[in-house]
Formats: structure tokens, C-alpha cells, sequence
């Protein structure tokens, strides 16, 4: 049984509501061990809010800075040549040095002198350094100044460092891994955070709230399989009756672990539907701009909407990947089972059902084998199975979504469990389970 108490530390000591809704809390679900955060402050210093882990003898805090904060604490508007500061403070107490991989913060970070160059052409009071309100910057040495300020990536032994990061700037939540070696020894931290101001779906839900902990059952892999055919083919559309898209994703993995694998693979979150987000959403779709966090419609499982929703969309939200989330009440040998729906959405008609929907790809396995190779390709995969779930259909007899959009499939679920350690592809373990297989061309029709 997991600790539930470790779980969800944020309720303790602070409400619902508070700090970004308890800053991501749904990916405290699953955790192996606790993280700590502050509580919220009224404070203009995002350092209030910074998120801290701790594995062994190394500590890291770290926390996203909004386009307002980076502004003020730099003097000139990073946002707008799309930089975001991660700032870093890494406690190293091992007797021997540490080594910080910025890669995995973000593969395309950017050099200090690389932002220092970007804003050559901003007058000489526009840059400060914020440790000196007082201290104006001049051009010539803000390239210093940004080097100052860009956090070691050598760390000594029995010291502590702090500084920045200058990563690529994401709309609305971040992810990133703070991945730190030395001999014979790496260790890696996984951080979500959402940015002031973004309001995720995900965060009008009580996740402590959703089952009791005497009522999750831990299941070994026989149990699990069991349990998963046992769920219903498809989720219910808007009207909790009519059944929808086909079950036909889990996901087994601690929350914080999987969430940032997803959103490092540019997977986004998505914001809840209120009247800005859904004009956006309109305008979008009707002129073809990118709104990578646009809100889904909901679906429902568990006799409720899904927990969460990520995206990955193309030029507009016509064409997308999306994938719909529910926390299941069982766990796998302690880890979360999230029980999801996975389709491509591949342009807009109009329906009966909410006058306007998306037309999803007919080939529905292609989105479970896209988010399958994904996460392969995260090296966090450590086992993959099927097990049976809507059943089968071809193009000569397709079954049919909540807004009458024909799908056809091998009518399995795929199975992806989560690894602690790096995967390489060829150490994945497959599960003898069923077989997955690509649905082709329906039987030919006379006289084709």
C-alpha cells in the first residue's frame, strides 16, 4: 500500500486553492519518496515558491520563472526572445565533486553570452543586476553578467551552488530533469511546474480526495491484466451514456516520473475551459495559429471527466495528438495505474452532437503506437504489453465514437510501465501478453 500521507504533503498544510493549486499535485501521487514546497507567498520572489528534492547526499530547488519575474529579476524581457530562466540551487554533500548535465534541463539551452547578444540593442539602464537594484549594467559587461549569473555545472564537494539556466521558453508548465554525476554515481530529478498565471484542468481536481487509500488495491501482473480487461471498451462522451473512443492506453509509473517524461517529449498541458480559452480555441482552429495548450472536452471514466489531458498539436488544434487521463484504484507493486484514451485528430466537422468537433484518424492504433514510440524513445520504458479491450473492427465494419466518427482497430490496450533508470530499446521487456497488430485494408468489396 503506498503512503498516502507522503503522497499529498501539500494538503497538510495548505488549501485547494492555494499555490497554483497545490502546484502540481497531481504528480505527487505516486511518488516514491516526498518532495517538499514552500507555501505560497505574496512575495514578488519566485524563489518562495521553488520546488525542493532530495536524494542521498544531493539536494536540489529549482523553479521556473514566469516572463514577468525574468523581466524584473533581469531587467529586460527574456519572454520576448523566448528565454526562460531555471533558477538552481544544487547541495552537494558527497565527499566528492558533482557535475551537472545542463542537457537535461533543456538539450538547446542557451549560452549566457548567446542572451547577452540578444539584447545588445536594449538601452544601458534596461539591464541590472537584481542581487543590486543600484547596479546599473553596462552593455560591455552584460555578457559578464549573464555568465555570473548561469548556475556551475561543476559542484564541489560539501558545497552548495545556485544560479540559472537559460532554457527555451514552454507556454504554461515545464519539465525538465536535473541530472547530476560523478564517479560511479548519477542522480536525476524530475520537475513539473506550472507557470503564474496558467490554470490546468488537472487543477480543478482533489486527487487526495478521489479514492480512499484502504480502497486502492496493489495488484502484482497476473492481477493487473486481469483488472484491465475487466474495464469497460470506451469512455463515455458528453452525455455520460453514449460510449466514445475506445479505451485503449495505461500507463503504469510514478506521477512525477511519467508526467515530465511526457512533457520532455513536447507533450502539453492543457488549460480549462473558460471563455478566453475557448475563443482561442475557435481562433486557432479558424486561422491556423498554434494553441499548444488548448482545452479538450471532457470525457468520462470513473464516473467522472478525465483527471488530466496532454497534446501535442501541429500547426492549429485541427491536427493534434491528445490524450486523456484517469488515476485508476489499483497499483502495480506500488506505482499508479492511469488508465487512458489516446486519437490524432486530423481536422474540424460539424456534429450533432456539440455542433463543431474534431474528425479523428480512422487508423486509431496509430496514436497508441505514436505515444508507445514516444516513450520509447524517453529510454523510461521498461516493459510493454496488450491486454484486450474494445475488440476488433475493420474498415468493412468500423465502430463508431461519440460524435459518429468511424474508427477500426486490433482492439487491444497497450500496457506501458515505467522504468527507474535509463532503457535503452533493446533492453525493453516485452510482456507475453496478446499481440498487437496493424489493422490493414478492410476485405475487398465485390467487383474492386
Amino acid at each position: 500500500m503506498i503512503d498516502r500521507d507522503c503522497q499529498f504533503p501539500l494538503y497538510k498544510h495548505i488549501g485547494r486553492h492555494d499555490c497554483f493549486r497545490a502546484v502540481f499535485v497531481l504528480f505527487l501521487l505516486s511518488l516514491n519518496g516526498c518532495t517538499t514546497y514552500p507555501q505560497q507567498s505574496e512575495s514578488l520572489d519566485y524563489r518562495a515558491r521553488a520546488e525542493t528534492q532530495t536524494k542521498g547526499l544531493i539536494r536540489v530547488t529549482a523553479v521556473v520563472l514566469s516572463p514577468q519575474e525574468s523581466e524584473k529579476s533581469f531587467g529586460v524581457p527574456l519572454a520576448k526572445k523566448s528565454v526562460q530562466p531555471v533558477w538552481l540551487e544544487i547541495e552537494n554533500q558527497n565527499d566528492k565533486e558533482m557535475y551537472l548535465m545542463a542537457l537535461s534541463i533543456d538539450p538547446d539551452y542557451f549560452a549566457p553570452s548567446e542572451v547577452a547578444w540578444m539584447f545588445r540593442s536594449y538601452q544601458q539602464d534596461s539591464l541590472y543586476d537584481e542581487d543590486d537594484m543600484n547596479n546599473i549594467v553596462s552593455p560591455e559587461d552584460s555578457i559578464d553578467m549573464f555568465l555570473d549569473k548561469h548556475v556551475p555545472v561543476v559542484i564541489p564537494p560539501n558545497s552548495t551552488v545556485s544560479g540559472y539556466v537559460y532554457t527555451n521558453l514552454d507556454p504554461g508548465g515545464k519539465a525538465f530533469a536535473v541530472e547530476l554525476f560523478g564517479t560511479r554515481l548519477v542522480q536525476t530529478f524530475d520537475f513539473v511546474q506550472a507557470v503564474p498565471g496558467f490554470e490546468a484542468d488537472f487543477m480543478q481536481v482533489d486527487f487526495y480526495q478521489l479514492y480512499p487509500p484502504d480502497e486502492v488495491r496493489d495488484l502484482n501482473l497476473d492481477e493487473l491484466r486481469q483488472y484491465l480487461e475487466t474495464l469497460p471498451c470506451c469512455v463515455l462522451g458528453g452525455d455520460r451514456k453514449t460510449a466514445g473512443d475506445p479505451l485503449n492506453l495505461v500507463i503504469v509509473g510514478d506521477g512525477q516520473h511519467v508526467l515530465a517524461t511526457l512533457v520532455r517529449r513536447n507533450w502539453d498541458l492543457t488549460e480549462t475551459m473558460r471563455q478566453d480559452t475557448a475563443w482561442r480555441t475557435v481562433a486557432s482552429s479558424f486561422f491556423g495559429s498554434q494553441y499548444r495548450t488548448s482545452p479538450v472536452s471532457p470525457l468520462y471514466l470513473f464516473d467522472r471527466p478525465q483527471d488530466f489531458a496532454l497534446q501535442k498539436s501541429r500547426a492549429s488544434v485541427n491536427e493534434r495528438n491528445h490524450l486523456r487521463l484517469w488515476l485508476a484504484p489499483v497499483t502495480l507493486e506500488g506505482k499508479s495505474v492511469w488508465v487512458g484514451q489516446i486519437s490524432r485528430d486530423i481536422g474540424v466537422k460539424l456534429s450533432s452532437k456539440t455542433l463543431v468537433t474534431h474528425k479523428i484518424d480512422p487508423v486509431i492504433d496509430e496514436a497508441r503506437l505514436y505515444i508507445t514510440l514516444d516513450i520509447a524513445a524517453s529510454e523510461t520504458l521498461r516493459s510493454i504489453g496488450y491486454v484486450k479491450g474494445v475488440g476488433s473492427s475493420d474498415r468493412d465494419a468500423p465502430r463508431f465514437n461519440y460524435t459518429k466518427d468511424p474508427y477500426y482497430t486490433d482492439g487491444l490496450r497497450a500496457v506501458l510501465i515505467f522504468g527507474e533508470d535509463r532503457i535503452p530499446l533493446d533492453r525493453i521487456e516485452y510482456l507475453s501478453w496478446e499481440h498487437a497488430t496493424q489493422k490493414k485494408k478492410g476485405k475487398k468489396k465485390a467487383g474492386k
